[in-house]
């Protein structure tokens, strides 16, 4: 879809409810090298933080991004 449109996916978002903005393990088995993800926080029910990370080409960490508002 995103290509019929000349669009392209450069990454995802998700929350990790009553869980820091990090990823998990499960975040980083299910994840691609060349996508950056972003990561809210939510602690009873309200947003908190937000981080931004990239999955390393080895598949074995993230490295943490920094977001720079505009």
């Amino acid at each position: 879809e995103a290509d019929a449109r000349g669009l392209d996916i450069v990454g995802f978002y998700h929350s990790h409810p009553d869980h820091p903005a990090v990823p998990s393990a499960y975040d980083r088995d299910h994840a691609f090298p060349f996508f950056h993800y972003l990561v809210c926080a939510v602690a009873s029910g309200r947003p908190g933080e937000i981080t931004a990370w990239v999955l390393s080409e080895d598949r074995g960490e993230f490295d943490r991004e920094e977001i720079v508002p505009e």
